[in-house]
C-alpha cells in the first residue's frame, strides 16, 4: 500500500511539474467566438426542441414489426447484445472524462492568469456545447431504433418495458451521444495540453489515456446492446473533429493548409 500511494504522489508530482514548464499560452479569444458561442447555444436549443418534438419510445406493436435483417451487416451483430454492466461502466466515464479538461484552467488560475483560463473556458464551453448540440440535432432527425429493441432474446414486452426502466430512448441511435462527448473531451484534452505545454512524456501519455477512455466507452455502448457500431464510430468521428477544430481556430499562430498548383505539379500541405 505504502509503495502505491508513493508512486501516485510521484506521477502526481511529475504531472504538476510538467504544467509549470509552460510555452508561451498558444491561444486566444477572437471575433470568431461571437459566432462559435452563440451557435453553439443555438444547436443546443434546437436540439432540446427537436428531441421534444421526435424523441420517443416505440410501442410494443412497433417492436413487434422490428427485423434485424433490415439492419446492414456491420450493424446487425449489435442486435443481439443486451448487457447492463457495459452500460454502467460506459455511464461512469461519460459522467466524468467530459469534465477533465476543465482542470487544464487551474494552473493559470494559480498562476493568475485570467485571460488564458476564461479563453481554455471559453474554448471548451464551445466544444462541450457544440458537440451535444450536433449530436442531438442528428438523433431527432434520424429517429435510429436502438438495436437493443431488435433483440428476440426478449419478448416484445419486456423490450419495451426496458424503455420504460431507464434504458435509453428507443428512437435515437444514431448517432452515439456518449461517444462523441468523451472522444471531443479526450482530443481537445490532448490537443490543448500538448500546445500548451509542448510533446513530451505526459502529452503521451494523456492521448493515449484519454483515447482509450473514449475508446472503451465506445466499445460499451456496443456490447450494452443500446448502439450500432456505425452509431459509435460517427460519434467518435464528430466529436474528435470539434474537439480538435475548436482549438485550430483560437490558435495565435494558426496551422495552415496551404495549396500549390503548377505545371505538371500539385501538393497540399498542412502545417502543424
Amino acid at each position: 500500500m505504502k509503495i502505491q500511494v508513493a508512486v501516485v504522489v510521484l506521477l502526481q508530482m511529475s504531472f504538476f511539474q510538467s504544467l509549470a514548464q509552460e510555452h508561451d499560452f498558444p491561444y486566444k479569444k477572437s471575433k470568431k467566438d461571437f459566432v462559435i458561442a452563440p451557435l453553439s447555444i443555438i444547436t443546443n436549443l434546437t436540439s432540446d426542441y427537436l428531441a421534444r418534438e421526435n424523441n420517443h419510445n416505440l410501442t410494443v406493436e412497433e417492436i413487434t414489426l422490428l427485423n434485424r435483417t433490415d439492419e446492414n451487416r456491420l450493424d446487425r451483430n449489435a442486435t443481439y447484445f443486451w448487457n447492463r454492466s457495459a452500460d454502467d461502466f460506459s455511464n461512469v466515464i461519460f459522467k466524468t472524462l467530459p469534465f477533465v479538461p476543465i482542470a487544464l484552467t487551474i494552473p493559470q488560475v494559480i498562476n493568475k492568469k485570467w485571460d488564458n483560463a476564461s479563453t481554455i473556458g471559453v474554448m471548451y464551453f464551445e466544444v462541450f456545447f457544440f458537440t451535444k448540440g450536433i449530436t442531438g440535432i442528428t438523433k431527432s432527425i434520424t429517429g435510429r431504433t436502438r438495436p437493443y429493441l431488435y433483440n428476440t432474446s426478449f419478448t416484445p414486452e419486456e423490450r419495451y418495458n426496458f424503455q420504460e426502466n431507464g434504458a435509453p430512448i428507443g428512437n435515437t441511435s444514431f448517432f452515439s451521444g456518449h461517444t462523441s462527448a468523451t472522444f471531443a473531451a479526450a482530443v481537445f484534452l490532448s490537443k490543448t495540453y500538448t500546445d500548451i505545454y509542448g510533446k513530451g512524456t505526459w502529452s503521451k501519455i494523456i492521448w493515449c489515456t484519454s483515447l482509450t477512455l473514449a475508446s472503451a466507452t465506445a466499445y460499451c455502448r456496443v456490447a450494452s446492446g443500446e448502439h450500432f457500431p456505425t452509431d459509435v464510430i460517427v460519434g467518435a468521428m464528430v466529436g474528435s473533429a470539434i474537439g480538435y477544430a475548436i482549438p485550430v481556430l483560437h490558435k495565435v499562430n494558426p496551422e495552415k493548409l496551404t495549396v500549390s498548383i503548377l505545371p505538371n505539379y500539385f501538393s497540399v500541405c498542412y502545417k502543424f
